[in-house]
């Protein structure tokens, strides 16, 4: 039995052809059994409430959040105040501390008895050492240097090129291998840094911030004198003087045969808060100070700076003794330090 299945509820032409197309089959006979076919659902379009915040919803939700965070603000700041500043004063000690360093190294590196201050203790300044040794006395029964031109029996520096059995009255013999000599200015003989009067100042002939004595004998070979030096058989050196005027003499003789070679003066001053570190070629006898054409900044923001010096005695090496205080953004610290000075001649 054939049936006939409507699509209940298709409105459309489809449906119309669908009704129209099985009516016209049933009636030919050319299908024994209808076919069901499937349509699609009619779509339903519901209507869905929209949603949102309200205006006090968001309201309420900026004054929570702002009130979260001035809570987290006000724990946290402290804190991280406190990094903030430890790290400054972190800085400004690592730069005070390098630059107390560097002075204290130079101030190890002087020749001996050449550390003074200004009268403020605010600068301070040394010869430094370029070479150092032990001689063997040029004169015959003497423990001292003198120099003059030519040669003579009484000059026991050996030297090739002379006369046998005379020696060169310009040089002497030193007890090493090698000698640098290549910038040197002063050649430092004993200077135990005498001092007379009042105020203190430095004694002629006996502290190589003054001048030579009456005769013309100092612990420091005159301003430009030449030097050179070659190697001796025996692991020792031949160092040659040549005074600008032809001949001298040092003050005194070293108990330990020792001398200097010295290539500069090396000095630092705190001026317009700042260190500085500076380097001299002349030898004055008044304190002189910075030199604009070789200087260079150790330290800035400094606030306070002060400098003392203890030459020492017999019984006890010399003592100076630094404090520098820097200042940044409300962060101040203040380093001190002392250093020995081994002033034995």
């Amino acid at each position: 039995m054939n049936r006939l299945i409507e699509c209940v509820g298709c409105k459309t032409v489809a449906g119309l052809f669908h009704r129209f197309g099985r009516h016209i089959g049933s009636r030919i006979g050319r299908w024994e059994t209808a076919a069901r076919v499937s349509h699609p659902t009619p779509t339903l379009r519901v209507r869905r409430p929209q949603r949102g915040f309200t205006l006090i919803e968001l309201v309420m939700v900026i004054a929570l959040a702002g009130a979260v965070a001035v809570m987290i603000s006000s724990a946290l700041s402290r804190p991280l105040e406190g990094f903030v500043a430890q790290s400054r004063r972190a800085a400004l000690v690592d730069l005070a501390a390098g630059a107390l360093n560097r002075m204290a190294r130079d101030i190890r590196l002087a020749v001996p008895n050449s550390v003074r201050l200004n009268a403020g203790g605010t600068a301070i300044e040394m010869f430094n050492v370029l070479d150092a040794g032990r001689y063997r006395p040029n004169r015959v029964g003497g423990d001292g240097l003198m120099f003059g031109p030519g040669t003579a029996a009484a000059c026991t520096a050996n030297f090739a090129a002379v006369t046998p059995g005379q020696g060169n009255c310009s040089t002497f013999q030193v007890l090493a291998p090698t000698l640098t000599v290549v910038g040197a200015r002063w050649l430092v003989v004993y200077n135990i840094g005498a001092e007379s009067g009042s105020p203190l100042v430095a004694t002629p002939g006996a502290n190589v911030w003054a001048v030579a004595d009456a005769s013309g004998r100092h612990v420091i070979s005159p301003d430009g004198s030449g030097f050179a030096a070659a190697a001796l058989a025996g692991n020792e050196t031949l160092l040659t003087l040549t005074p600008p005027a032809g001949s001298f003499s040092f003050a005194y003789a070293s108990p330990q045969r020792r001398f200097y070679l010295s290539d500069q003066i090396v000095g630092y001053s705190c001026t317009g808060g700042q260190l500085l570190r500076f380097t001299r070629s002349a030898r004055l006898p008044a304190f002189a100070g910075t030199n604009a054409a070789a200087q260079a900044v150790q330290a800035s923001n400094v606030t306070a700076c002060s400098m003392s010096y203890q030459p020492g005695s017999t019984q006890r090496a010399g003592l100076v003794t630094l404090r520098l205080q820097l200042t940044l953004e409300g962060e101040s610290i203040e380093l001190f330090q002392q250093v020995h000075v081994d002033n034995a001649p």
